[in-house]
């Protein structure tokens, strides 16, 4: 329950809006609830939907304060319902519920969030061409299992801090190309984006979930680019109606935000750092809009937020550089990763990465497979992920961060009760 209190200390204190309200709906024989956001100022007739998914332990009206998609949602023009888990739990494809407790009380929640988007589409709320599904942690596990099992019925989704499962590989057959977005922290110690084994489910690591989803949409070679403390990989050259794209995020098992504070660091105690210069509902919905039926709604007296288009360049197909040897007793920190880290002094990009072919038959004692990406990768600067050639992303009328010539990691957000060191800054 520590981990719902630091949820609910990030979470942001302003007053639920006029319009929402709390829905009850029967699924399965159940009695269930949700939260309904409406937008201010909109226009009557059906409105696009999203429907966001808490993670596990997590209040609905916390996950609806914390991840601040309502201000978006007021400003596009679209409705947002925030299902309620049964004791804060989603039952979400694996064989224990958040991968930790077992399924005393089997329901099918994949048909509840289903229940939410034909209830609101039957009262004329909804636009059902334009509906879209995300979820965070827990949340973003059933997400992934309604993308697999009912693709057709949401336009589009996107995960934050989940990994499939490995029997995914085979299981997860959808009815039609899925466009999916997947956010993964490279410290985050709850899902590791390296992959783990759970009591429900041996998990794969993040890149190999992207790579599943742009193998089922039928995807050509991604492209990469960087962003604030985070690299984005995408693939838009797939089957008609498919895409990927899959940020890995420098920070913990929190999303990205535009800005942080005080308490988000008490947070990143348990949950790794919550990254920064990054705002997840922003990029989610910039992804979401580019599927569905009709054109986005215009809220009247409000202008439309001018969202700048990511620049994309292709990762230039370069020789791996020598490796140099490991040091045995390094003299300075300067020289501490010698061996480990590829040398920033050697102008060439390294070679795209190859994801690893899932393991047909997983094992909960088998080790991660040789060449599973560890959550420290090498690269993270300061100011973002650079490589050479890659193009990085920045605000208009703004001077890229320089990238450093010495591999480093980024630091946790400061501590909001001590000044961090001189020697740190």
């Amino acid at each position: 329950m520590l981990l719902v209190a630091l949820l609910g200390l990030a979470a942001s204190p302003a007053a639920a809006q006029s319009r929402d309200s709390v829905r009850t709906l029967t699924s399965g024989g159940l009695s269930r609830d949700y939260i309904l956001h409406l937008p201010k100022n909109a226009p009557p007739g059906p409105l696009p939907l999203v429907i966001a998914l808490h993670g596990a332990l997590q209040p609905a009206g916390m996950m609806q304060r914390y991840l601040d998609l309502d201000a978006v949602a007021d400003r596009e023009g679209f409705i947002v319902a925030y299902p309620k888990g049964m004791n804060l739990l989603w039952n979400d494809g694996r064989s224990s519920i958040a991968g930790f407790i077992p399924l005393l009380h089997k329901r099918d929640d994949g048909r509840f969030v289903l229940d939410v988007l034909e209830a609101l589409t039957a009262e004329g709320l909804v636009d059902p061409s334009r509906a879209y599904l995300m979820g965070f942690s827990n949340g973003g596990f059933l997400t992934a299992y309604v993308a697999c099992k009912y693709a057709d019925r949401f336009q589009a989704y996107a995960t934050l801090m989940m990994t499939v499962p490995m029997d995914y590989a085979e299981s997860c057959r959808p009815s039609k190309p899925v466009p999916i977005l997947l956010m993964n922290g490279t410290y985050d110690p709850i899902v590791p984006a390296f992959g783990r084994p759970t009591p429900g489910a041996r998990l794969m690591s993040a890149d190999a979930t992207a790579a599943l989803f742009a193998r089922l949409d039928g995807c050509a070679a991604p492209e990469r680019t960087s962003a604030p403390h985070a690299r984005i990989t995408r693939w838009n050259d797939c089957t008609t109606g498919g895409a990927v794209a899959y940020y890995e995020v420098a920070g913990g098992h929190q999303p990205p935000s535009q800005s942080t504070d005080a308490v988000d660091a008490l947070a990143s105690v348990l949950l790794g750092p919550r990254s920064s210069g990054l705002d997840a509902p922003e990029e989610i919905w910039t992804f979401f809009k580019r599927f569905g039926g009709a054109p986005p709604v215009e809220i009247a007296g409000r202008a439309p937020a001018a969202t700048p288009a990511l620049a994309l360049a292709p990762v230039p197909q370069a020789a791996a550089p020598k490796p140099r040897p490991a040091r045995a007793e390094p003299a300075t920190l300067a020289n501490a990763w010698d061996g480990i880290v590829p040398d920033a002094r050697n102008a060439s990009a390294p070679a795209p990465t190859a994801f690893a072919a899932p393991d047909p038959a997983p094992s909960l004692t088998r080790p991660i497979a040789p060449g599973a990406p560890l959550p420290l990768q090498a690269g993270f600067v300061r100011a973002g992920f650079v490589q050479p050639g890659m193009v990085q992303e920045t605000a208009p009328g703004t001077q890229a961060a320089p990238s450093t010539r010495l591999a480093q990691v980024p630091l946790p957000p400061p501590s909001p009760l001590r000044s961090r060191a001189a020697s740190t800054q």
